[in-house]
């Protein structure tokens, strides 16, 4: 499969009520997803969580998805909220947040685009100043404004000009299985924009990840070189599905992680003979 650089695996926690407390996650997620309604209480108690962060919606999206168009009185209140998430997400030490601007529908609407553009612009002084990246997500397989490539949202990126923006591709892998993809060809424009890979799936209706589901992506990130987290983000209803989940994703990434091991160890042998 690969050898190389050790992969980072990841937990999506985002279907965590704000009731519930955050369960005990395995040493084998390096990386933890966390709902935004963790930011407003008390959110300190975060600083002691041993994995990298990301915080994902942290605003409602059907807000941040019109938010370019409206007044600017309304779009001064959303960057001084925002500004305030940013600001607790950096406190407890998180990598990045998740915000959908809905991007797609920037590609053939120049108002929207140019609106939207404007709109982060004026984030980026907080996004630099907090240290942040704000990341955009990115559906896969695509939407259809995409046409079957990535390229658009590379031109959208430029635009902004921002360095503290990148992107979350959000895989559904049950989509794609059975079908013969290119993911090099496919996601060559993002490949150094992309800050965190996600994989979507309903355990609660009959949904797995195994590992013919994303080998596909280990073999991705051990060619781009990519440094990311692959992270499972499994839809639930029920507390116990992701106590169940957890014990699975276990089983399944410290596998994955050995076989890696093994793989990279061969490599050493024959590269030494």
């Amino acid at each position: 499969m690969l050898a190389g650089k050790k992969i980072i695996f990841g937990l999506s926690l985002l279907h965590v009520t704000e009731e519930q407390n955050i369960p005990e996650v395995h040493d084998v997620f390096n990386a933890i997803e966390l709902p935004g309604i963790f930011l407003n209480r008390e959110y300190e108690k975060l600083q002691s969580l041993p994995q990298e962060v990301f915080f994902n919606d942290v605003l409602p999206i059907g807000l941040t998805r019109e938010i370019a168009l409206q007044d600017q009185r309304i779009q001064e209140n959303f960057l001084t909220e925002l500004a305030l998430l940013l600001d607790r997400a950096s406190n407890v030490g998180a990598s990045g947040i998740v915000v959908d601007f809905e991007i797609e529908s920037c590609f053939a609407d120049t108002v929207r685009g140019n609106a939207t553009d404007s709109l982060l612009k004026r984030l980026s002084a907080d996004l630099l100043r907090t240290e942040l990246r704000l990341l955009l997500p990115i559906r896969f397989p695509f939407n259809p404004e995409a046409e079957g490539s990535s390229e658009k949202y590379l031109d959208c990126l430029k635009k902004m000009m921002s360095p503290q923006i990148g992107f979350v591709l959000n895989v559904y892998p049950h989509e794609l299985a059975g079908r013969e993809l290119d993911l090099k060809k496919l996601l060559h424009w993002i490949r150094f924009d992309t800050d965190l890979i996600r994989f979507i799936y309903e355990p609660e209706t009959g949904n797995r990840l195994v590992p013919r589901l994303l080998k596909p992506w280990l073999q991705l990130v051990h060619d781009f070189e990519l440094d990311v987290p692959l992270m499972a983000a499994p839809f639930f209803e029920q507390r116990e599905t992701v106590e169940y989940e957890l014990l699975i994703l276990n089983d399944l990434f410290i596998n994955l992680t050995t076989e890696q091991e093994k793989e990279y160890e061969n490599a050493e042998t024959w590269r030494k003979c």
